[in-house]
């Protein structure tokens, strides 16, 4: 399993861009998807709850680097972005509660595991293009702030990407 530590580029973060360390981040929360819906066991203690667990961990530290470091700079820097950010922390709002039903789902008993499976696959799909909207339209607006601000940045939301919870370990 890739670390978030391991997603920053082999120069450090320094060197890196924002574009590059989120996208890659996006990538890890893509595969913890992808195994989550090929799981076999689907159950309350089966590999797919487990994997479902772990994106909504993932995504918690991903969108608190956003909400934190990211949005807030480009919000000042980038007044005409305020309502796409805005856009952007209600479908993370809705993200994160709609993983949360799911996970809730799973540890009922008799879970209906198709329909499970379709918001997964829904949610999968609604964030791909969420991700590209960021990757395209948001994150490159950091990458040309100026290099110190920008390495403050990275530090911090490197930073953020690191503190999971003590769960999420292998």
């Amino acid at each position: 399993m890739v670390t978030p530590s391991q997603t920053r580029s082999p120069d450090g973060p320094e060197s890196s861009t924002l574009t590059a360390l989120l996208s890659c981040d996006h990538e890890e929360i893509d595969r913890l998807f992808d195994l989550a819906q090929t799981a076999p066991d689907v159950g309350p203690t089966g590999d797919a709850c487990r994997a479902l667990d772990r994106i909504w961990m993932r995504l918690a530290v991903h969108i608190r680097a956003e909400h934190k470091v990211v949005f807030p700079v480009l919000g000042e820097t980038h007044l005409d972005l305020r309502p796409a950010l805005q856009f952007l922390r209600e479908d993370h709002d809705d993200f994160m509660a709609s993983l949360a039903g799911v996970l809730k789902t799973l540890r009922e008993p008799g879970p209906d595991l198709g329909s499970v499976r379709a918001v997964v696959a829904a949610l999968k799909v609604r964030l791909e293009s969420h991700n590209t909207f960021e990757e395209e339209g948001v994150y490159p607006l950091a990458d040309q702030l100026p290099l110190a601000q920008l390495s403050s940045i990275l530090r911090d939301v490197a930073r953020e990407l690191a503190f999971l919870p003590t769960r999420y370990g292998p």
